[in-house]
């Protein structure tokens, strides 16, 4: 190729070719500019918002700890968790964390000892129910149950309260961490036992016993505690996928302060709520009690905010 034939090539085809890669290298450029702008913004007036709010989703796994020698537990139970939810921020970095949030969970637990229970039909009975002042039954169609393992299932409606502490945004994505309460109140329960029916009533040491389930049980006198608290310590992520919407997720871990299970009552008979019996005295029952136990979770949840 001669000089003149080159210059004509380098003309003809590199120059027009280079002007054509510089033009869209400044489009790129110019491009990733305006998207860095945006976020910018937009996470600006995220990081400014006072108040933000929106819709949380979770699950769980739930840890129970037996603090009696009547049960143990009997693998790890779960928990599904429907709400919303809302943050109060004093500044861009710190604030307070809130919301609603039900809590559809299942426990699960064996038995240690012998214990029995009577019922009619799917109601579970209390002391006061069907034994009088001298520990004689007083319900003549209840039916006795032993149990050997019990699945509950209760719905919690949990107000989480916790500080709330958090970076700048790093484009589009901030982190987090909470440290707090996890206040729990008791809506309701179903139980599904497992164990033997005892037939005719027979309390003694040669009871005659058939292999069967409980299914869809309600206590009559509410065996789990009406509030239930955990300190909770959670960490996780913020993404400003669009405008000042939000995609937050988060893992925690709660450990549970107070016993789940109900206690004593608190005027007269401290057992006359109580529906388990765990020991039996020539066909009377002389020593009732319920199942005493402590919860920890591990929460991750998925959360929209406004």
């Amino acid at each position: 190729m001669n000089i003149n034939t080159y210059k004509v090539f380098k003309y003809v085809f590199i120059w027009p070719l280079k002007k054509q890669i510089i033009l869209y290298m400044k489009r790129i450029v110019f491009t990733f500019i305006c998207i860095s702008f945006l976020t910018s913004f937009f996470a600006q007036k995220v990081a400014d918002k006072k108040i933000q709010a929106g819709l949380v989703t979770g699950i769980g796994l739930n840890f129970t700890n037996p603090t009696t020698k009547y049960i143990s537990r009997n693998g790890i139970g779960n928990d599904l968790i429907i709400g919303m939810n809302f943050n109060y921020n004093y500044t861009p970095t710190i604030g307070i964390s809130s919301g609603l949030e039900f809590d559809f969970e299942t426990i699960k637990f064996t038995t240690d000892s012998t214990l029995y229970y009577l019922y009619n039909d799917s109601e579970i009975l209390s002391k006061s129910q069907y034994v009088n002042s001298d520990n004689i039954f007083k319900n003549s169609e209840s039916k006795v149950y032993q149990i050997t393992a019990r699945n509950e299932k209760p719905i919690y409606l949990s107000i989480p309260t916790m500080f709330l502490f958090r970076t700048e945004f790093i484009g589009y994505l901030r982190y987090f961490g909470k440290f707090g309460l996890r206040n729990s109140f008791l809506l309701g329960s179903t139980i599904y036992d497992e164990g033997f029916s005892v037939v005719n009533n027979s309390f003694d040491n040669k009871i005659s016993s058939v292999a069967m389930t409980n299914d869809q049980m309600k206590s009559s006198n509410r065996n789990l505690a009406l509030y239930k608290g955990s300190i909770g310590l959670c960490g996780g992520t913020e993404w400003n996928f669009s405008g000042t919407t939000s995609l937050v997720f988060e893992l925690g871990y709660y450990y549970g302060l107070l016993n789940i299970s109900r206690g004593n009552a608190l005027t007269g008979d401290n057992e006359k709520n109580m529906s388990i019996i765990t020991n039996l005295d020539y066909n009377k029952p002389t020593k009732f009690n319920n199942f005493s136990a402590k919860q920890n979770q591990l929460l991750f949840k998925v959360s929209i905010l406004f």
